[in-house]
Protein backbone atom coordinates (compact mmCIF):
# COMPACT_ATOMS: atom_id res chain seq x y z
CA UNK A 1 0.00 0.00 0.00
CA UNK A 2 2.86 2.73 0.54
CA UNK A 3 4.52 1.44 -2.71
CA UNK A 4 1.22 2.86 -4.32
CA UNK A 5 1.27 5.86 -2.58
CA UNK A 6 4.83 6.68 -3.20
CA UNK A 7 4.11 5.78 -6.86
CA UNK A 8 1.60 8.50 -7.02
CA UNK A 9 3.24 11.36 -4.82
CA UNK A 10 6.46 10.29 -7.60
CA UNK A 11 3.85 10.59 -10.94
CA UNK A 12 2.86 13.93 -9.43
CA UNK A 13 6.14 15.20 -8.84
CA UNK A 14 6.23 13.99 -12.45
CA UNK A 15 3.61 15.47 -13.98
CA UNK A 16 4.13 18.92 -11.77
CA UNK A 17 8.05 19.64 -12.91
CA UNK A 18 6.61 18.77 -16.73
CA UNK A 19 4.15 21.70 -16.19
CA UNK A 20 6.68 23.91 -15.01
CA UNK A 21 9.18 23.25 -18.25
CA UNK A 22 6.06 23.71 -20.79
CA UNK A 23 4.99 26.94 -18.92
CA UNK A 24 8.63 28.29 -18.24
CA UNK A 25 9.38 27.90 -22.77
CA UNK A 26 10.75 30.62 -24.39
CA UNK A 27 8.10 33.78 -24.76
CA UNK A 28 7.10 35.81 -27.76
CA UNK A 29 9.35 38.67 -26.38
CA UNK A 30 12.83 36.33 -27.01
CA UNK A 31 12.46 35.69 -30.03
CA UNK A 32 13.89 37.71 -33.16
CA UNK A 33 11.32 40.09 -34.91
CA UNK A 34 11.24 39.24 -38.70
CA UNK A 35 12.52 41.32 -41.33
CA UNK A 36 9.78 43.67 -42.61
CA UNK A 37 11.74 43.38 -46.10
CA UNK A 38 13.63 40.47 -47.01
CA UNK A 39 16.22 41.12 -49.59
CA UNK A 40 17.91 39.61 -52.35
CA UNK A 41 21.31 39.22 -53.12
CA UNK A 42 23.89 39.42 -55.73
CA UNK A 43 27.19 39.01 -55.77
CA UNK A 44 29.56 39.73 -58.70
CA UNK A 45 33.30 38.37 -58.05
CA UNK A 46 35.93 38.74 -60.72
CA UNK A 47 39.44 37.36 -59.94
CA UNK A 48 42.71 37.86 -62.49
CA UNK A 49 46.03 36.95 -62.16
CA UNK A 50 45.57 34.35 -59.48
CA UNK A 51 48.02 31.16 -59.46
CA UNK A 52 47.98 27.74 -57.74
CA UNK A 53 50.52 29.63 -55.30
CA UNK A 54 47.72 32.35 -54.47
CA UNK A 55 44.82 31.88 -52.08
CA UNK A 56 41.59 33.02 -51.91
CA UNK A 57 37.97 32.38 -50.32
CA UNK A 58 34.71 34.19 -51.35
CA UNK A 59 32.11 32.58 -49.44
CA UNK A 60 28.43 33.84 -49.78
CA UNK A 61 25.87 32.91 -46.79
CA UNK A 62 21.91 33.86 -46.21
CA UNK A 63 19.32 32.56 -43.72
CA UNK A 64 15.87 33.57 -42.33
CA UNK A 65 15.04 34.12 -38.66
CA UNK A 66 12.93 31.06 -39.01
CA UNK A 67 14.26 27.68 -40.07
CA UNK A 68 13.13 28.02 -43.43
CA UNK A 69 15.96 28.31 -45.63
CA UNK A 70 16.96 24.59 -44.52
CA UNK A 71 15.84 21.61 -47.13
CA UNK A 72 15.62 24.01 -50.67
CA UNK A 73 18.01 25.92 -52.62
CA UNK A 74 19.63 28.89 -51.47
CA UNK A 75 22.28 29.81 -54.23
CA UNK A 76 23.02 30.20 -57.71
CA UNK A 77 26.57 30.41 -59.13
CA UNK A 78 26.40 31.60 -62.70
CA UNK A 79 22.94 30.64 -63.42
CA UNK A 80 23.37 27.34 -61.86
CA UNK A 81 21.40 26.35 -59.00
CA UNK A 82 23.85 24.76 -55.93
CA UNK A 83 21.08 22.63 -54.34
CA UNK A 84 20.88 22.65 -50.70
CA UNK A 85 24.41 24.17 -49.43
CA UNK A 86 23.69 27.09 -46.70
CA UNK A 87 26.58 29.11 -48.48
CA UNK A 88 28.45 29.41 -51.69
CA UNK A 89 32.22 29.27 -51.52
CA UNK A 90 34.98 29.81 -54.41
CA UNK A 91 38.89 29.81 -54.04
CA UNK A 92 41.85 29.94 -56.11
CA UNK A 93 41.32 26.63 -58.18
CA UNK A 94 37.79 28.82 -59.63
CA UNK A 95 39.97 31.23 -60.78
CA UNK A 96 43.01 29.26 -62.82
CA UNK A 97 40.78 28.85 -65.35
CA UNK A 98 38.98 30.13 -68.36
CA UNK A 99 36.49 31.71 -66.26
CA UNK A 100 37.41 34.72 -64.01
CA UNK A 101 34.07 36.13 -63.32
CA UNK A 102 31.64 34.71 -60.90
CA UNK A 103 27.88 35.67 -60.03
CA UNK A 104 26.59 34.33 -56.95
CA UNK A 105 23.10 35.09 -56.69
CA UNK A 106 20.06 34.12 -53.89
CA UNK A 107 17.00 31.70 -55.48
CA UNK A 108 14.67 33.42 -53.25
CA UNK A 109 14.70 36.81 -50.55
CA UNK A 110 16.05 36.31 -47.05
CA UNK A 111 16.16 38.02 -43.90
CA UNK A 112 19.60 38.53 -44.23
CA UNK A 113 22.82 37.82 -45.76
CA UNK A 114 26.40 38.09 -45.48
CA UNK A 115 29.69 38.03 -48.14
CA UNK A 116 33.81 37.52 -46.99
CA UNK A 117 36.36 38.02 -49.18
CA UNK A 118 39.54 36.82 -48.45
CA UNK A 119 43.15 37.35 -50.48
CA UNK A 120 46.65 36.30 -50.17
CA UNK A 121 48.93 36.77 -53.53
CA UNK A 122 51.93 34.52 -51.84
CA UNK A 123 54.08 35.65 -54.92
CA UNK A 124 55.08 36.20 -57.73
CA UNK A 125 52.89 38.61 -60.49
CA UNK A 126 50.06 40.94 -59.23
CA UNK A 127 46.89 39.87 -59.31
CA UNK A 128 43.16 41.79 -59.36
CA UNK A 129 40.65 41.71 -57.08
CA UNK A 130 36.95 43.13 -58.03
CA UNK A 131 33.72 42.50 -55.98
CA UNK A 132 30.11 44.08 -56.24
CA UNK A 133 27.18 43.37 -53.60
CA UNK A 134 23.86 44.13 -55.02
CA UNK A 135 20.91 43.94 -52.66
CA UNK A 136 17.56 44.50 -53.62
CA UNK A 137 18.65 45.47 -57.66
CA UNK A 138 20.72 48.39 -55.68
CA UNK A 139 24.82 48.30 -55.49
CA UNK A 140 25.61 47.92 -51.78
CA UNK A 141 29.31 47.19 -51.81
CA UNK A 142 31.96 47.89 -54.57
CA UNK A 143 35.10 47.52 -54.67
CA UNK A 144 37.06 47.66 -58.33
CA UNK A 145 40.48 46.75 -59.62
CA UNK A 146 42.04 46.44 -56.14
CA UNK A 147 45.71 45.31 -56.93
CA UNK A 148 47.59 42.69 -55.00
CA UNK A 149 51.02 42.53 -55.11
CA UNK A 150 53.08 39.50 -54.12
CA UNK A 151 53.25 39.44 -50.25
CA UNK A 152 49.67 40.91 -49.75
CA UNK A 153 46.62 39.79 -48.07
CA UNK A 154 43.43 41.28 -46.97
CA UNK A 155 40.01 39.91 -45.96
CA UNK A 156 36.63 41.57 -46.26
CA UNK A 157 33.21 41.01 -44.81
CA UNK A 158 30.07 42.36 -45.20
CA UNK A 159 26.69 41.86 -43.75
CA UNK A 160 23.23 42.65 -45.15
CA UNK A 161 19.47 42.65 -43.73
CA UNK A 162 16.32 43.78 -44.57
CA UNK A 163 14.63 46.12 -43.20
Amino acid sequence: METKSAKRIFFGLCLVSMASFVSTGCGSKDDPKPSATKISMKFTITVTGADANDNIYVQATAGNHDASQWGSPIWKLNGTALGNESAAKLDEQNFLGATKTYVIETVKPFDFGALNVDYLNFDGAPMTVSYKAEINGKVETSVENLVVNAGQSGEKGYSYKGN
